[in-house]
């Protein structure tokens, strides 16, 4: 360590400092001070004279505030990473008991066959990234770039050092590790694992399909199947829904590298999810089996709605909204002239469609048992309701009537409507549809309404409803106050070639309107319904009071049950004012949960969840030592084989990329914080002051 020394001002201010101590001493001490010595007056005086010009000198140098600078120099060792690729990948090889073995080995011994001149840093890398852990080989997926991501965090500001690699090139997750390397100033010396042969084995390598379907429908899925070295032997293929046999053939490889893609249509039968496996036959001589076999899930939502619509008589407007509901796959739609309604035969509908109803008073009893049965309402108003009778209802949308005619108005879209969104193409054709019927007369609607489209009655804008909605009694109603839809599917046709505009308009009233209130008190969600056997099951959960406040006072327990019975219980934790729990990973099958408020035996929330395998390190069996050469070469660093690691670690230090750096470590101080400067003074002034007093001087 070297020490420097320089102040805020110029040095040469030091001769003021001098020149202080002098003067203050020469005008103490010049006249004796009363100092009484005999012969050692003289002396005594030079003494004291001294002590105070010193000490007199060192307080005005501290006013030029001086500073002290320590320079102190640190070796750096150059590092050493040892990133080992802990998948399963690395066992799935005849050579797996000596990896097994040799990566053990080396792991606990890098330290001492690279010497003390270097620092070692041990990672494991495979889903994610472990320091300082023994390898095990359970990983389900490789992401090798993550590695090097990390390392470049880490290690960016160092200049010496490098990587050993230990991996089979094999990655189903993350970047490209290639690309990865680009800003590395260190070098990789890639140790390829595994066999980079091609061996005989027939394997699934990928299946395409959707990750949801609608009940009824049929969705696609392709299965890509690669056959290696498995010339002229048939293998079936089998598909299976859960238990039940759904698909099966049979295909003989025509080359040694042969690639076979089937496609399927595959009908969703029944809601909930969908477990489906691909099984190709055991040929002798693979590899593996384990990649003869994939299992996918596809979530099949029940979605549709069916929807009813009463009517006195036929109009072209139950055409045209009939048509607009059907174009949506998920709506079914039933038109009624009867009326004759039971309970039981309205709650299977979603919403009903009241077309120009009440109409007498029987329909009055229609609409009070639709009501009681909380199903949502949409009324379209027309020359045969009777409006008189439709002020009886106390929907939240009354008409005074003044005359007997009808207005012609047409449309003019609410810019402050937020219940749901509007497309630009709903935007800009709706000012062109062609105006409804609408009575004589003025709508007066309560505070909760809700307009979507304004009337324009020739050039005047008014603030009356056209379409509009309310929440009466938590069930939402609809109004269309006019009667002549039918004409703007017509316009929607002459301007767009299609029907999509108004399609899409009477889809989104009828999807604000069936939406459900959800007035559960308790609720519990998993993050997905579907997780990989190496995710953590994430849960969270809602507690609402008595008056639907959200709280968290309470404990919650849950209860997940497995495919064969046994129960596994958990508390929640509290967050801000709800509920977490990291129920941690599972083994591939589907479970059953309830979850349970302590002190309230009235409200549980009962799901489901599945866990599907993970299987993606073994749908590559071929080492990709290309790879591992391309990352090598392009950080100025080697490949090498297992066997040489030994040699490599025994001349780490001689390599050129590993030299001790040394840093020089600055640190200022000022000198007046020094305790040694405070002890000096008071030193010097203590020792005058003794010497004076003993020589009998004041």
């Amino acid at each position: 360590m070297s020490v420097q020394f320089f102040t805020e001002y110029p040095l040469w201010f030091l001769v003021f400092c001098i020149a202080a101590g002098g003067l203050y001493s020469f005008v103490l001490y010049r006249r004796g001070h009363g100092i009484v010595a005999g012969i050692y007056q003289k002396i005594l005086i030079w003494i004291l004279s001294i002590l105070r010009f010193f000490a007199v000198t060192i307080i005005a140098f501290l006013l030029l505030n001086p500073l002290l600078k320590f320079i102190k120099n640190e070796v750096q060792k150059p590092f050493l990473i040892l990133g080992i690729d802990n998948s399963n990948s690395i066992l799935n090889t005849k050579d797996s008991t000596f990896y097994r073995q040799k990566i053990t080995e080396i792991f606990n011994t890098i330290e001492q066959k690279s010497g003390n001149n270097v620092k070692v840093e041990k990672y494991l890398f495979g889903k994610n990234i472990q320091i300082n852990k023994k390898p095990d080989f359970v990983d389900k997926q490789t992401d090798i770039s993550s590695f090097f991501d990390e390392i470049l965090n880490v290690y960016s500001s160092n200049s010496s050092g490098g990587i050993i690699l230990l991996t089979d090139g094999i990655y189903n997750k993350g970047n490209n590790p290639v690309y990865s390397v680009k800003n590395l100033k260190f070098p990789v010396f890639a140790i390829g694992l595994g066999d980079t042969s091609t061996r005989k084995d027939l394997k699934i390598t990928n299946i395409r399909t959707n990750s949801i379907a609608y009940l009824n429908n049929s969705f696609p899925a392709q299965i890509d199947i690669k056959a290696d070295k498995c010339t002229s032997q048939a293998y079936n293929i089998k598909v299976f829904n859960d238990e039940k046999l759904i698909h099966q053939n049979s295909v003989t490889p025509a080359t040694n590298s042969d690639f076979y893609t089937l496609t399927l249509n595959i009908d969703a039968q029944k809601p909930g999810i969908m477990h489906l496996s691909v099984i190709v036959s055991n040929l002798n001589g693979e590899i593996t089996y384990t990649n003869n076999r994939k299992d996918f899930f596809i979530d099949v939502i029940d979605a549709r709605q069916k929807i009813l619509i009463s009517a006195k008589s036929p109009h072209p407007d139950l055409a045209a909204l009939k048509q607009a509901f059907e174009s949506n796959k998920n709506y079914q739609t039933e038109i009624d002239f009867n009326g004759n309604f039971t309970p039981e035969k309205l709650n299977k509908f979603d919403l009903v469609v009241l077309h120009q109803m009440p109409s007498n008073g029987r329909d009055l009893k229609t609409i009070e048992m639709i009501n009681n049965s909380k199903i949502p309402m949409l009324f379209v108003l027309g020359r045969q309701t009777n409006l008189n009778l439709f002020n009886t209802l106390k929907s939240g949308l009354t008409f005074n009537i003044t005359g007997n005619g009808y207005n012609q108005s047409t449309a003019i879209i609410n810019s402050d409507f937020n219940l749901f969104e509007f497309s630009e193409s709903v935007k800009s054709t709706v000012p062109y549809f062609p105006p409804l019927a609408v009575g004589f007369g003025n709508f007066i609607i309560n505070d909760k309404s809700k307009i979507m489209l304004f009337q324009q009655i020739g050039s005047v804008k008014t603030e009356q409803p056209l379409i509009c909605f309310n929440d009466n009694n938590n069930t939402r109603n609809g109004f269309i106050t006019g009667e002549g839809l039918w004409r703007w599917r017509l316009i929607d046709f002459e301007k767009n070639q299609n029907h999509n505009v108004t399609n899409d308009l009477i889809s989104k009233i009828v999807q604000y309107m069936t939406a459900v209130n959800d007035k559960r008190k308790l609720r519990v969600y998993t993050s997905q319904n579907t997780f990989n056997e190496d995710e953590n099951i994430l849960f969270n959960a809602e507690y609402y009071n008595q008056s639907y406040e959200l709280v968290n006072k309470p404990d919650i327990s849950l209860t997940i049950t497995n495919p064969k019975g046994k129960n596994y219980t958990y508390n929640f934790s509290r967050t801000e004012n709800a509920y977490k729990l990291d129920a941690g990973t599972y083994l591939p099958g589907r479970y059953n949960y309830i979850a349970r408020v302590a002190g309230d035996n009235t409200n549980s929330a009962k799901g489901s969840f599945l866990v599907k395998p993970l299987q993606v390190e073994y749908t590559e069996t071929k080492a990709n030592h290309e790879m591992l050469k391309n990352i090598a070469n392009n950080t100025s660093g080697k490949f090498l084989k297992l066997e040489q690691i030994d040699e490599l670690l025994k001349n780490i230090s001689k390599n050129s990329s590993f030299k001790s750096v040394i840093f020089s470590k600055k640190e200022f101080s000022d000198l007046i914080n020094r305790k040694w400067v405070f002890f000096l003074i008071l030193s010097l002034l203590s020792l005058e002051w003794f010497l004076r007093k003993r020589s009998g001087s004041y």
